[in-house]
């Protein structure tokens, strides 16, 4: 099947730019992808000189700005829906303007998303890469781990970004920790200090557990994913009920509340139990080897086939 993906390359000042369907890309042999703005279809396709039988339109960072009404829209289309704290409402206006066949997000949204688009709309969790996000066996120099952007309200809607407070929370509480050897590592408005994909895989695993906290409208981000790849304890905030299928408390991560009223409680006895923890990071690599971006590139062409 010849697949056009289209997600426009967003500038970032980080040294490190963080992936997320980007690996479903990479595992579609035979796909194409287009990089740049548009408004016309037939007009990239002669460009390209190649006929899709299907697009995918990334609507991540702020990719909808790149896009309005695409003339000429005449082949089968998706669009892999993410990062809605940013503008949701255009982009659900993409989505229903040029009539789109099926809305993929990692929100737990989607009835709510096919009503306000006419779209049919289908929960399409993240992945990992197995090659990288793997167990390593290296020395654990860190009891608690945590990377990631602290979110100050500028980067959001008032009220949007729930999670920014809980993790500025977390960052207090572990600061205040005696006996906890920590590793923070908040990326807000300079430049990530882990360099690459491979050090931040190798960062991940020198760490007894790693915390992880949802995204602003209740999406699992990829962090959970390459964590429990990683064979690191996921220490998790509590997840929505679309992903409990995913998720399993005391079987392959340990979740903690929004409120944090039992994280120091949970935090102290895993690290007082490592049998627990090597019991817990064992179903969990065993668990997700099947959420890799391989098999979720194999449930969009699934998903493909049935529009084509």
């Amino acid at each position: 099947m010849n697949i056009l993906f289209c997600d426009p390359v967003v500038n970032t000042p980080t040294s490190m730019q963080y992936k997320y369907y980007d690996g479903v890309f990479d595992k579609l042999q035979g796909a194409v992808l287009y990089r740049k703005p548009f408004n016309n279809f037939k007009k990239v396709c002669v460009e390209l000189r190649f006929k899709p039988d299907l697009v995918v339109f990334g609507l991540g960072w702020f990719n909808h700005k790149f896009y309005g009404k695409i003339e000429g829209l005449e082949v089968p289309s998706v669009c892999v829906l993410f990062k809605p704290q940013n503008d949701l409402k255009q982009k659900l206006s993409f989505c229903k303007i040029n009539n789109i066949d099926t809305v993929l997000t990692p929100v737990p949204a989607s009835e709510q998303y096919a009503q306000l688009t006419g779209c049919k709309t289908v929960l399409f969790p993240y992945g990992f890469d197995p090659e990288v996000f793997r167990p390593r066996d290296l020395p654990k120099t860190y009891d608690i781990g945590f990377t990631g952007a602290l979110h100050e309200d500028k980067h959001y809607p008032p009220g949007a970004f729930v999670t920014s407070n809980l993790r500025t929370r977390i960052g207090q509480l572990l600061a205040k920790k005696q006996g906890v050897s920590v590793l923070w590592n908040s990326s807000d408005d300079r430049p990530s200090r882990i360099p690459s994909y491979e050090e931040y895989a190798k960062t991940i695993n020198s760490s007894k557990m790693w915390i992880a906290t949802q995204a602003a409208f209740g999406d699992v981000t990829p962090r959970f994913y390459e964590v429990l790849g990683s064979g690191t304890l996921l220490f998790c905030q509590k997840v929505p009920t679309a992903y409990r299928h995913i998720l399993k408390p005391g079987i392959n991560c340990v979740e903690f509340e929004s409120d944090l009223s039992d994280f120091e409680e949970k935090l102290d006895y895993y690290l007082s139990n490592p049998e627990e923890v090597d019991k817990i990071t064992s179903n969990a690599v065993r668990d997700f080897a099947k959420y890799t971006w391989e098999n979720r590139a194999k449930h969009l062409l699934r998903i493909a086939k049935e529009l084509v």
